[in-house]
């Protein structure tokens, strides 16, 4: 098992205790959502593993994930008089945890 592997059955296991998951189909959606906000933390700082503290970002990805559900592909939404405007990508506030682990790639000039 990967040092991510057991980083992402680790926040599994918090997220599902959190939020009172137990059937067993929700447990999957948690999971293939967590690999989602694994890969989005991981391919903004160019690694290929967690390290440092990165893994309290692919928490807090998670949990913007769950709770946009349902709003993919929203920028903002008016209902009631209630408005709602969403974040797309990356947020500015995990961007900036994660800012320090960031590997920056090198392109020839050609």
């Amino acid at each position: 098992m990967s040092k991510n592997d057991e980083a992402l059955e680790s926040l599994k296991n918090q997220l599902a205790d959190k939020f009172g998951i137990t059937d067993e189909l929700k447990l999957k959606v948690l999971s293939d959502d967590l690999k989602d906000a694994l890969a989005d933390v991981l391919d903004y700082t160019n690694q290929d593993v967690l390290i440092g503290n990165m893994i309290s970002s692919v928490k807090d990805m998670m949990i913007i994930r769950y709770n946009q559900e349902g709003n993919e592909g929203e920028s903002s939404r008016s209902e009631g008089g209630v408005s709602q405007s969403f974040e797309t990508g990356v947020p500015k506030k995990i961007k900036s945890k994660l800012n320090r682990y960031r590997v920056a790639n090198v392109r020839s000039l050609r």
